[in-house]
C-alpha cells in the first residue's frame, strides 16, 4: 500500500500522492513534515535534539541550513536523504508551490543563476556556503542539493517513493527509513530490517515515536530473529539496578526456535538440540554498568532452571542471605545469543525469586542484591514508570539507555547511522526503544522524556508538566477526550480570546482566535456518533462545534443576532448522542439539533423575565424535565417539547448554585440560604439553612457534598478545613471512584478528598483555580488539572 493510500482519510490526500512522485531514486530516508515552521520551533526547544547539532538531520530540520531556513511551506512537505560518496548525503525538499513558500527578494549575499534543462529552467542558488537547485513542476516546489537528481526527476527518470506508511492521522513528523541500522551496544550495529517507519513527536519535554519495522528481503535481517515468537511481558525492571548505563532485553516463548533463528541470522550451522538452561526462560537482559556487566534471566519454573544450572555452579560466598556461586560456563550467553549479547562473560551467579543473575564481578553481584533488597530498582523510579506508559506491556526487544548514554538511544530513532559520540543532556535520564513482533513485521515504540518535567511534589503526587501561555487564562482548563489515544488532552481559553488545545505532555497542539470569550464550560460531544469527540460551546454571538484539530464542524458555527446570555447546555435525553443544544437569549430558550437546525417541536413560548441560570435537563422516574429559572423567581419545569410538566407556584431567589436532583425531588439552594425541595407534583418544602453566605451544595448520585466556610461535609461526614476562602466543591469520577476537589484561593492550595472524607496522600498541592480530575490513560493513575500562575496550566499525577 502506498503512502498516499494509507493517508486516504486526510483532506490533502491528492496533493500527498503527488509529492511522493517527485522523490528521487534510492532514498535512504524520507521525512514527511506536516508543518515545517512548527517543527523547527519544536526542535529548537528540545535539548536532546540539539545535542545532535553535528548531524545532517539537525542541519536540515533545525533552521541552520542557509537555504532551507528560508522556506515557509503552508502545507505538508517531504524531505528525502540520499547516500553518496561524501560525508554529507544529498537531499531533496518537496512541497506545494505558492507565492510565499520561498522568497529571496531583498536578501543580501545571494548568488542565483538560470540553468536550462530541456524545456525547463532551473535555478542554481548559493547562499553563504550552501548551494541548491530549484525548479517548479506541476505546482510543486523542488529544492535539491544535487543538480543530477533534480534533472532525473524533471525528466521522469525517477520512480517516486512508494514506501508503506501504515500510520493513520495527522503526524507532525514521519520518518521512513530504508535498510535501517540498529545500535545494540558499543560497536555492535545490526541491519535491522528493510524498512522502518516512525511517527515522531519532538516537543520541549521529550521525544516519542511509534510505528513499524519490516523485512521484505529474502535474506534474514535482525528483526527476523523474533519471527514465530510471541512478545512476552517485561518484568526484569523489578530487579534492574538504577545506576546501569544501558540494557538490552529480549523475550521469547519457544527457546529452541529462537536459538535457531539467531544461528540462521549469523549463518551458523543449526542447533542439534535445545540448551537445557534456557528451556524455562522467557526473558533475558544484558545490563551494562561502568564497572562490569551482568545478564539476568527470568524463569517460569525456577526449580527446573536450578537443576539445569547446577553442574555449572559452585558456592563462593553469601551476601545479605543470598548465596553467590562461581559460574563455570561464562561464554554460554555470547555463544547462543550474539549479537544480542556481545561481550558479557559472567563469572558469578545467584538467584533472586524467579530471576537468575550472572555477573562479571562480585561488586556487580552485590549491587543487584542491595538494589533488590532495598527496592531501589528501575521499576520504582518515576522516570521509568512514566515512560512505560508509552510502551506496550510485552515486547520482543527493549533497549534502555540511561543518563549519559541516552543519546545513543535517541540516535537509533533519528539518525541513519547511530552516533555514539554525542553527549546526552543532563535533563534526559532514560531512553526506551521497544520492538514487538507481530506476524511479518514488528511494532515500534519509543519514549525519551525530560526528567525535569516530572517533579516529585509530596507523598504520591507528581507534577507532570507546567505549560505557560502567551496571555493569562480566562477560565480554568478542562480535560477533553483524545479519541485517537483513548487518553485526555486539555482545552483552555486565554484573555486574548484564543482557545488552545494542549496534549497530555504539555505541547500546544493548536490555537484558535475566537474573538469573544467562551460562556461557561466547554462540552464534549460526538455529533457524528462515530466515537470522534468534538468541542461544543457558545460565545455571546455564536454556537461552536470544533473537531479536535480546531476546525469548525459543518454547519457550525451558528450565528446569532441577539446576544446569548447564559452558557451552553447540552441535552442527550436517551444517551444516544442525538444532542439538543440549549441557547438562552434573555427571556428566550432555543433548542438546536446536531445539524445546527432549530428544533421546531420545542414549543416553549419564553419567560416573563430574564433567564438567570443555564437551562438544565434532569431525568427522574423515567421522565425528562427541562428546568428554566427566571429572574422573577419562577421555576419552569418543562417536558421535552417545551410544555409545562410540573407547575411550581412558589417563587425563589435563585443563587448561582445549579438546581440539583436529590432522591425524587428537585433542590434549589436560594440566595437567602434556604433549601427548597420540590416534589414531582409541584409541592415545595422549605428548610432554613443556618449557614454562611459562602455555603455550597453539590450532589452527584450517591455523593453529597456541602461546604460552609471551612466545614466540609461529604455524605454527612464532617471534615474541618483550615480557615480560608474556598472554591465550590466539585465531584469527579475516575477509575471507579468519586473524588472531591476544592481550592483555597488565598494560599492557592488544592485539596482532593475521597468519599470517605480522607484527604488523599500528598495534598494539598499548588493551584489557583477549580481543579478537575480524570484518568488520562489505562494505568491505575489519576490526574488533576488546575491553573497555576495567571498564564499557567499545571497537570499533576496522583499515584
Amino acid at each position: 500500500m502506498s503512502f498516499g493510500l494509507l493517508m486516504a482519510c486526510d483532506p490533502e490526500q491528492d496533493s500527498r500522492a503527488e509529492l511522493e512522485g517527485f522523490v528521487p531514486n534510492n532514498p535512504s530516508t524520507v521525512l514527511s513534515i506536516t508543518n515545517y515552521e512548527i517543527l523547527q520551533k519544536d526542535l529548537q526547544q528540545n535539548a536532546a535534539f540539539k545535542s545532535f547539532k553535528n548531524s545532517e538531520l539537525y542541519r536540515l530540520l533545525s533552521g541552520e541550513h542557509a537555504v532551507l531556513k528560508l522556506l515557509k511551506p503552508r502545507s505538508r512537505s517531504l524531505l528525502s536523504m540520499h547516500r553518496n560518496d561524501s560525508s554529507s548525503p544529498d537531499f531533496a525538499f518537496i512541497t506545494r508551490q505558492d507565492s510565499a513558500v520561498f522568497k529571496l527578494d531583498s536578501l543580501p549575499n545571494i548568488v542565483s543563476e538560470k540553468l536550462s534543462y530541456g524545456k525547463t529552467t532551473l535555478d542554481r542558488i548559493r547562499i553563504e556556503d550552501q548551494t541548491v537547485y530549484k525548479a517548479i513542476k506541476d505546482s510543486v516546489l523542488l529544492l535539491f542539493s544535487s543538480q543530477k537528481m533534480l534533472e532525473e526527476v524533471l525528466s521522469g527518470k525517477n520512480l517516486g517513493y512508494e514506501g508503506e506508511i501504515p500510520i493513520a492521522g495527522e503526524a507532525e513528523l514521519i520518518i521512513s527509513r530504508n535498510d535501517p541500522v540498529l545500535s545494540l551496544q558499543d560497536s555492535v550495529n545490526v541491519s535491522l530490517s528493510s524498512r522502518q517507519i516512525l511517527n515522531v513527536t519532538i516537543a520541549s519535554g521529550g521525544i516519542t515515536a511509534s510505528g513499524v519495522t519490516l523485512n521484505r528481503d529474502t535474506i534474514p535481517q535482525f528483526i527476523d530473529i523474533f519471527k514465530d515468537q510471541i512478545p512476552q511481558e517485561n518484568t526484569i525492571a523489578s530487579i534492574h539496578p538504577v545506576d546501569a548505563e544501558s540494557s538490552v532485553t529480549f523475550t521469547f516463548n519457544h527457546p529452541e526456535i529462537f536459538l535457531n533463528r539467531i544461528r540462521e541470522y549469523r549463518k551458523d550451522s543449526l542447533s542439534t538440540g535445545p540448551v537445557p538452561m534456557f528451556e524455562t526462560i522467557t526473558e533475558i537482559s544484558d545490563i551494562s554498568f561502568e564497572d562490569g556487566n551482568a545478564v539476568v534471566i527470568s524463569s517460569i519454573d525456577a526449580s527446573l532452571t536450578n537443576e539445569a544450572l547446577a553442574p555449572m555452579l559452585s558456592v563462593n560466598t553469601t551476601f545479605r542471605d543470598v548465596e553467590i556461586y562461581d559460574f563455570s560456563n561464562s561464554d554460554v550467553f555470547i555463544k547462543n545469543f550474539e549479537p544480542l549479547i556481545h561481550d558479557t562473560s559472567p563469572k558469578f551467579a545467584f538467584q533472586l525469586e524467579q530471576y537468575f543473575v550472572f555477573s562479571e564481578t562480585m561488586a556487580t553481584a552485590e549491587k543487584f542484591i542491595v538494589a533488590f533488597k532495598s527496592n531501589n530498582v528501575l521499576a520504582n523510579t518515576p522516570n521509568y514508570q512514566k515512560s512505560v506508559r508509552e510502551l506496550a506491556s510485552a515486547s520482543s526487544l527493549l533497549l534502555l539507555h540511561f543518563k549519559k548514554e541516552v543519546s545513543r538511544g535517541i540516535s537509533n530513532v533519528l539518525l541513519e547511522v547511530p552516533d555514539l559520540t554525542v553527549v546526552s543532556p543532563a535533563s534526559y535520564q532514560l531512553s526506551a526503544l521497544q520492538y514487538s513482533y507481530d506476524r511479518n513485521f514488528a511494532h515500534v515504540n519509543y519514549v525519551c522524556l525530560e526528567a525535569g518535567k516530572t517533579r516529585q511534589i509530596t507523598g504520591s503526587v507528581a507534577q507532570v508538566f507546567s505549560a505557560k501561555l502567551g496571555a493569562d487564562l480566562l477560565d480554568e482548563p478542562q480535560f477533553f477526550t483524545n479519541h485517537r489515544t483513548g487518553g485526555k488532552d486539555i482545552v483552555v481559553q486565554d484573555m486574548a480570546n484564543k482557545l488552545h488545545l494542549i496534549s497530555s505532555n504539555g505541547k500546544i497542539l493548536w490555537s484558535k482566535d475566537l474573538r469573544e470569550p467562551v460562556l461557561g464550560k466547554i462540552h464534549e460531544v460526538d455529533i457524528l456518533r462515530n466515537g470522534k469527540k468534538q468541542l461544543a460551546f457558545t460565545t455571546k454571538s455564536k454556537l461552536y462545534v470544533l473537531d479536535r484539530n480546531g476546525n469548525n464542524v459543518s454547519p457550525f458555527p451558528v450565528n446569532f443576532k441577539d446576544e446569548i446570555t447564559q452558557p451552553l447546555s447540552v441535552f442527550d435525553y436517551d444517551n444516544n448522542r442525538k444532542y439538543r443544544f440549549a441557547i438562552v437569549q434573555g427571556r428566550e430558550l432555543l433548542l438546536y439539533d446536531s445539524k445546527g437546525k432549530l428544533v421546531k417541536g420545542f414549543k416553549f413560548a419564553g419567560t416573563a423575565s430574564d433567564i438567570v441560570l443555564p437551562a438544565q435537563h434532569i431525568r427522574m422516574s423515567n421522565k425528562d424535565y427541562i428546568l428554566v429559572a427566571e429572574e422573577n423567581g419562577k421555576l419552569n419545569i418543562l417536558s421535552r417539547v417545551g410544555k409545562s410538566r410540573i407547575t411550581v407556584n412558589k417563587r425563589f431567589k435563585f443563587s448561582d448554585t445549579s438546581i440539583a436532583e436529590e432522591g425524587s425531588k428537585f433542590v434549589v439552594i436560594t440566595s437567602e440560604k434556604t433549601k427548597e425541595s420540590i416534589s414531582q407534583n409541584g409541592s415545595v418544602s422549605s428548610q432554613k439553612l443556618n449557614v454562611s453566605t459562602s455555603y455550597s451544595f453539590v450532589i452527584d448520585y450517591k455523593t453529597k457534598v456541602t461546604l460552609d466556610d471551612n466545614l466540609l461535609r461529604i455524605n454527612g461526614k464532617l471534615v474541618e478545613l483550615p480557615f480560608g476562602i474556598y472554591t465550590q466543591p466539585r465531584i469527579y469520577r475516575a477509575k471507579g471512584e468519586n473524588y472531591i476537589t476544592l481550592t483555597e484561593t488565598q494560599e492557592n492550595k488544592v485539596y482532593v478528598y475521597r468519599t470517605s472524607g480522607d484527604l488523599m496522600t500528598g495534598f494539598p498541592v499548588y493551584g489557583t483555580s477549580v481543579a478537575e480530575i480524570t484518568s488520562l490513560d489505562r494505568s491505575k493513575l489519576i490526574h488533576l488539572l488546575v491553573r497555576g500562575e495567571a498564564n499557567e496550566v499545571i497537570l499533576y499525577e496522583i499515584q
